[in-house]
């Protein structure tokens, strides 16, 4: 994938109604540019101009992505053009990002599965984890929020931000976080209930809240008030797993409503992660 293939990536994304801008490919391409492909349509090119409709050979025809975070790699946006469905492009393209990823001895293979995608996943050697709930709604500003919480910026002292986050995703994230840290809203707090931080992304349809990551059920309803306060007034999406029953709770008295699930799969060895403690994942993209 290169750079000019971006408008045909949001091509896909708006034929999908998907919530990813330019912005996302960008940072995808950025974190692991070999790591990105687009499949092409089969076949010589034809001389002339192609009747109006007519799939023309080595026109792109689907999107994947990868990005590897040490031992760990997430798999995301297998996207095929509504004209070349059916035709197995989506295996194809699955089944050369997992020979990437595995020539390079990546230990873990994770994605989160749409109900649409699982047969397929599955097929290819993944296990379903758990699942995570896409809550929905317009964010309200809360009637109180703890006023600890700070900006993290590229110049906040991280270590500590940047531990939690390891425990918890059993994942070494840090070149992603400083990719949000440039163009997103993010906060952290040291509550005397422990260590929070939350970050987030604009998308087509809905701000993206995520990650966010705390130590504590207390930490995680804390720093997403915060988020809530931040947006407010503005549709938010929180991808938030099933297990973090505390989050879910949370997201229903703040007014938002269930829109989608999808299905978090791993490849190879299992990683030893926290769901219980994720508020809220970054989207279908890297987890």
């Amino acid at each position: 994938m290169q750079l000019t293939d971006v408008p045909f990536g949001m091509q896909l994304v708006q034929q999908a109604g998907w919530n990813q801008l330019e912005a996302d490919w960008h940072r995808a391409m950025a974190l692991h540019p070999e790591g990105c492909f687009v499949a092409t349509r089969a076949g010589t090119p034809v001389a002339g101009t192609p009747v109006a409709g007519t799939p023309v050979a080595g026109a792109p025809a689907g999107t994947v992505t990868t990005c590897i975070f040490g031992r760990v790699a997430w798999i995301a946006m297998v996207l095929v053009d509504v004209s070349a469905r059916n035709q197995g492009i989506g295996k194809k393209l699955m089944e050369h990002a997992i020979g990437h990823l595995d020539n390079l001895g990546i230990e873990t293979l994770r994605l989160d599965a749409t109900v649409f995608g699982k047969g397929l996943y599955e097929k290819l050697g993944f296990q379903e984890e758990y699942e995570v709930v896409r809550m929905k709604g317009v964010a309200k500003m809360p009637d109180k929020i703890d006023e600890e919480a700070m900006p993290w910026t590229l110049d906040t002292p991280a270590s500590p931000i940047l531990d939690l986050d390891l425990r918890i995703t059993d994942t070494h994230r840090e070149v992603f976080l400083h990719a949000l840290l440039r163009s997103s809203a993010c906060y952290y707090s040291m509550f005397e209930d422990g260590l929070a931080y939350a970050c987030s992304r604009k998308g087509r349809n809905a701000v993206q809240l995520g990650p966010v990551i705390a130590s504590t059920p207390e930490a995680g309803r804390q720093i997403s008030d915060v988020m809530l306060h931040h947006f407010n007034g503005m549709p938010v999406f929180a991808d938030i797993p099933v297990p973090n029953k505390a989050a879910l709770r949370w997201a229903r008295s703040n007014g938002l409503e269930e829109q989608r699930r999808f299905i978090r799969m791993y490849r190879g060895k299992k990683l030893n992660d926290s769901p219980e403690l994720i508020w809220a994942s970054s989207g279908p993209e890297k987890g």
